[in-house]
């Protein structure tokens, strides 16, 4: 069974008995294949949310699962088809595609009403065949539609054309079915593949930097030679990646590579907020329990309480210099005896938090101290 391309059935064929047609130089290339690539602009088409499980061999399986269509018996007899269970996004929705449920072409519920007031019909000559389009339909049971052409005698030479009236909105063609004549309904002569697909991640974004090599927020004024672009755009907001140096007096994640968000009110920080937006490091806060505290305490980074704490406490953005910290300090009875103040009863280094003897700081009754700190999930 092919496993190697997500995309093989639609680009060359995945099944040499129920597929004819791919985009090879010899095949014939049918509309949905071009109108889904322009529907991709609008961000629609399949989902392959299994795409991204590396440890299954099935991942890249281009005949089952993902919104496949595939038939239910022998082609050139059968009327019936499976489209499997997937997820497909059109015009910003999401939806589960597809089930283990039969689907009959000469259904009529299966069709769209506006389109088509009844199933596909039999074809009149042994010759004629028509194409039935497979397409995303939310207001149709498991959110398929089917929809159909003009029958032709292909013995006179004629290739069928595919319809048209599912392109009034935004859609999805999932397979395009060439239909025949049976022998008291429309038989299916083959089912070509004309998935396209999004790749549901990861999302690539690389840090933005102005001309003259400087860390920048999105600019109007990139590239040389253009009139200015228009940020702020009223109602658009753009995500985007960056060194945070600059960005403020003290920003979080210097030297690295992080988020950013631009709103729709100015560009870089602004005055009363919707400007641009610092996204990550994301700050985290956590609280240990009760650590022991009778004399010199020294916690290191990396290691969990009571032993240490796992992340180091990042910086204010105020002074890019005091802790994002706070320590209480208990009895033995649990009354809360003070909140300590950095320098003066604690320190902290790159590695660890150091917290002075509590008899050298007026404290001989101390037991215990309870640590809250915000963090970045990072020592």
């Amino acid at each position: 069974m092919p496993s190697t391309n997500l995309s093989e059935g639609h680009e060359k064929t995945a099944s040499g008995t129920y597929q004819n047609d791919g985009l090879r130089d010899t095949d014939v290339l049918t509309s949905p294949s071009l109108t889904n690539w322009v529907e991709r602009g609008n961000g629609n088409g399949v989902l392959p949310i299994t795409l991204n499980r590396y440890d299954e061999s099935d991942r890249n399986n281009p005949v089952s699962g993902n919104c496949c269509v595939r038939p239910n018996g022998t082609i050139g007899s059968t009327k019936e088809l499976y489209v499997d269970a997937g997820v497909v996004q059109l015009d910003g929705m999401f939806y589960n595609v597809g089930s283990a449920s039969v689907l009959d072409i000469s259904a009529t519920t299966n069709y769209y009403s506006s389109y088509h007031a009844s199933a596909i019909p039999n074809g009149t000559n042994a010759g004629d065949e028509a194409i039935l389009l497979v397409y995303v339909d939310p207001r149709l049971p498991n959110n398929i539609g089917f929809v159909f052409g003009s029958y032709v005698d292909t013995a006179t030479g004629l290739y069928p054309q595919s319809p048209s009236n599912h392109l009034v909105l935004q859609n999805t063609v999932l397979a395009a079915v060439r239909v025949g004549k049976g022998a008291s309904n429309p038989v299916i002569l083959a089912i070509e593949d004309k998935r396209s697909f999004i790749r549901p991640g990861p999302v690539a974004l690389s840090a933005i930097e102005h001309s003259d090599g400087t860390e920048e927020n999105l600019r109007n004024d990139f590239v040389a030679g253009f009139n200015a672009a228009d940020l702020p755009i009223t109602n658009l907001g753009v995500v985007y990646a960056r060194d945070p140096s600059g960005f403020t007096d003290f920003p979080q994640g210097t030297g690295q590579t992080h988020l950013f968000f631009q709103s729709d009110q100015g560009l870089g920080p602004t005055i009363n907020g919707g400007g641009s937006y610092q996204i990550t490091p994301i700050h985290r806060t956590a609280k240990t329990g009760a650590i022991p505290y009778l004399d010199l305490t020294i916690l290191n980074f990396g290691t969990a309480s009571p032993a240490g704490l796992l992340y180091k406490p990042l910086l204010s953005e105020e002074d890019g210099a005091t802790s994002l910290i706070t320590i209480d300090v208990y009895d033995i009875t649990n009354a809360h005896l003070m909140t300590m103040v950095e320098t003066i009863h604690y320190s902290i280094s790159p590695t660890a938090l150091t917290i002075n003897d509590p008899t050298t700081i007026g404290l001989p009754t101390a037991q215990s101290v309870v640590i809250t700190y915000v963090h970045a999930q990072h020592v």
